[in-house]
């Protein structure tokens, strides 16, 4: 899963991914639910340092995981999934949207997500940076689900 962050001080902004470690999708004929968990403590960025960073910013007051839940209308192609994501004490809205999935073979379905969710008043674990007053989060990836 990628997770691309708006600027966030001097370091700029963040394009990292982190593993999907668990999750739950339940597609009926008009409703749709999304259980989908972030191991955020493995985020990756590809720079050691901005890995560090990126890792304390994500993690902190946290067991690491990041939880979305949602849920959204199916009757339509693409599906708005209206829920939440939290981390810890951390607990903000978020719209993830996807398109119908689509069948590999009989046992496994693809699904392509993407979101986004804004964590107001952060504590950057930075010297010197203190705290920002929002980081805008992409969420971008392609789901592997089995029946």
């Amino acid at each position: 899963m990628r997770l691309k962050t708006g600027r966030i001080g001097l370091i700029g902004s963040i394009d990292a991914s982190a593993p999907i470690v668990g999750g739950q999708a339940s597609w009926g004929a008009e409703q749709v639910s999304l259980v989908l968990k972030l191991a955020i403590n493995e985020v990756k960025a590809g720079n050691a340092l901005l890995d560090s960073a990126a890792r304390r910013l994500v993690s902190s007051g946290s067991d690491g995981v990041l939880t979305f839940e949602g849920s959204g209308d199916a009757t339509g192609g693409a599906v708005t999934l209206d829920g939440h994501a939290w981390a810890g004490d951390v607990n903000v809205a978020m719209v993830v949207k996807c398109d119908a999935p689509v069948d590999v073979d009989d046992e496994t379905r693809e699904l392509q997500i993407s979101g986004t969710a804004t964590f107001d008043n952060v504590k950057i674990p930075l010297p010197g940076f203190g705290k920002v007053n929002s980081i805008d989060i992409e969420v971008v990836g392609m789901l592997s689900l089995s029946r």
